[in-house]
Formats: structure tokens, C-alpha cells, sequence
């Protein structure tokens, strides 16, 4: 369980209180194993949503392990030893500043600099740049780690690939206006219950996104657009040249994510930047991405509960991370 880990809280910044990350070692010395790293949701502004939220996957995890593409059971290996210790280096989950809750009211006034929530786009995605680079930096685990991310955490984990300097993930100083170093890009990518068009999803739901919307990226929706994943002009897969696994994650449970998210995300994966597309009942094991064309792309639409009970749990996150690892070829395949 996490809590027999050996865990540590790293501020990677010191602006605000919120930019902070926890650090659950499991073999942090091997560098041939993986590292899982975390973006919560929470709409980019609920501070009750924090990275201790990552405990439950990593519950189940380590208390898991592969055995088909649709179960995982409780088993250890041959050795005795559980397959996330033969598989797993580390597991990380980042924090980052939010923009203003209206269940949450603070006074710009009186509230000290370091503990207001009132980020704005793309402070959120320069905290997770930074969070990423500071581990690297600590860990020096490189591109070896697959990034999971949970609704927002989602739409930032992709913000990650679209801004990435060209070609991507070497961990070299950015360019642009921020000139903030920038990571090395992960080799996999799980995201669940994601937001990928902005505009799109807040007209399904008949505006009722527009406040959180405005509250992250602005008033006008032509900003939400230019952040949004499915609008990104360019090319993921030139983005992310060493990237080899992307999972799309969505339950039929969740009632404030709708199916159309996933489904034209995964769609635009494919048709436009050329990720192949496997079902979910083809062997999981795969080849890690690396033939046949471009990085594999799985979109699972049976997961199950509501939009925030699926991280509550666990149990879906750690399927979809156990298949990842799968793809990376660093689990064996149970029989």
C-alpha cells in the first residue's frame, strides 16, 4: 500500500503553497523501470481536489497486477515479489495553482500572495512543467515514465505534448516568451474522464461549463479553443516523437463527462497525427509502439462510476496503468 512507501513532499517552486508534488519511492535507483506520474483534476480551481487523490490507484497497484486486458488480480510473480516492484520505480502526483472557486472565495486584498488561488492559463501547464523538470532533475528518470491524467489533468497532460518545443523531450530550455525549461515528453500517456474541446463539451451541456472555462482560460471562447487538445494546430505525433502509448479512458457512469469527449479525441489521434488504434480485446501486450506507424492509441469506454468515484477507487486507474506498462513491454503478460 502507499502508505509502506517511502513518501516525500517536494515544493518544486516557491510562488505558492500549491505548487508542490508527492514522491512514493519504490526502486527509484533502477533506471529501467517506469515511473507513474499524476495530474489531478478539479476543473483547474477545487482545492478540496489534491495529489494525495492518487493513493487509491497506487493502493490498488501495488496490491495488483496483470492479467488480461479487461481484470487485474491480486498475485505476486514467481520470485514473490508483486509485479509493480519488478515494474514501477516511483510513483509521483503534482499539485498545481488554481484559478478562483466560487464555493471558495478569497480576497485578493487580504489573502497573502503565496496561498491565493487565482492562476490563470497557462500557469497551470508552467506548474506542470516545472513539477516534471524537478523530478527529472531529482530522479533523473528521463522520458522512462507513463503520466496519467484525470479530467483537467487530462487536458494538461496533452497541453504538455502541444507546447512542447519542437523536436520535443529533451529537456532543454524552452523557447518562447516564458523560456521555461521544459521536460522530457513521457513515453506513455493515460488519461480518464478527459476535457479535450472546450467549446464543444460546455455547448453539450448547455453552457453549464462556462464558468470554469472563463475562470482558467478567460472570458472569450476563442481562448478556450486555443487551449483546448482537439483544437491544437500542429501534429502530436511530431510533437512527441519518442512517444509510444496513449490510453483514453471513459466511464458510461460519468455524469459530467460526456462519451463525445473520448471518442473525438481519439478519433482526432488518429485520423489527423496517425496513432494506430487497437481495440480493447487485441492482446495487451503490443509491441510498446513501436511498429507499424505511429504511437498506439486504445480507447477504453468500460470503465466504471461516476466522474470523480473512478479516482476515489483506484481500481480502472490501475487497469489502465497496468495496460500502459504492458505496451511498454516492462510487465509480462499472465497466462
Amino acid at each position: 500500500m502507499a502508505a509502506s512507501l517511502s513518501y516525500t513532499l517536494h515544493h518544486y517552486a516557491s510562488e505558492n503553497y500549491l505548487q508542490k508534488l508527492g514522491v512514493w519511492q519504490v526502486d527509484p535507483a533502477n533506471k529501467g523501470k517506469y515511473w507513474v506520474v499524476y495530474i489531478h483534476g478539479g476543473a483547474w480551481r477545487d482545492p478540496r481536489v489534491s495529489h494525495e487523490t492518487f493513493t487509491p490507484t497506487i493502493d490498488w497497484i501495488l496490491g495488483t497486477s496483470p492479467t488480461t486486458a479487461a481484470t487485474i488480480t491480486t498475485t505476486t510473480n514467481e520470485s514473490g515479489s508483486s509485479d509493480a516492484a519488478d515494474a514501477i520505480a516511483g510513483f509521483a502526483s503534482i499539485d498545481y495553482r488554481l484559478s478562483p472557486h466560487p464555493q471558495f472565495p478569497q480576497d485578493p486584498a487580504t489573502t497573502p500572495a503565496d496561498q491565493y488561488r487565482g492562476a490563470r492559463h497557462p500557469d497551470h501547464l508552467h506548474d506542470v512543467r516545472s513539477a516534471l523538470v524537478f523530478l527529472q532533475q531529482t530522479y533523473g528518470f528521463g522520458s522512462n515514465y507513463v503520466l496519467v491524467g484525470h479530467s483537467a489533468g487530462g487536458a494538461l497532460a496533452f497541453q504538455l505534448l502541444a507546447t512542447s518545443p519542437s523536436p520535443a523531450g529533451n529537456g532543454f530550455p524552452g523557447l518562447g516568451p516564458s523560456e521555461q525549461q521544459h521536460p522530457a515528453l513521457p513515453a506513455a500517456i493515460v488519461a480518464f474522464e478527459g476535457l479535450y474541446d472546450f467549446t464543444g463539451v460546455n455547448e453539450r451541456y448547455g453552457g453549464a461549463y462556462a464558468p470554469f472555462f472563463r475562470g482558467a482560460f478567460g472570458a472569450d471562447p476563442a481562448d478556450w479553443d486555443a487551449a483546448a487538445p482537439l483544437s491544437f494546430a500542429g501534429s502530436y505525433t511530431e510533437k512527441w516523437p519518442g512517444g509510444r502509448v496513449v490510453l483514453l479512458g471513459w466511464s458510461p457512469d460519468d455524469t459530467l463527462v460526456d462519451g463525445p469527449e473520448a471518442d473525438n479525441m481519439a478519433r482526432r489521434l488518429r485520423d489527423t497525427d496517425g496513432f494506430v488504434e487497437e481495440k480493447s480485446g487485441e492482446d495487451q501486450r503490443g509491441d510498446g509502439g513501436v511498429g507499424g506507424g505511429g504511437p498506439r492509441l486504445l480507447l477504453l469506454k468500460d470503465l466504471r462510476g461516476d466522474h470523480d468515484e473512478i479516482w476515489r477507487r483506484g481500481e480502472h486507474v490501475a487497469r489502465m496503468v497496468w495496460i500502459a506498462l504492458q505496451k511498454l513491454g516492462s510487465v509480462r503478460k499472465e497466462v
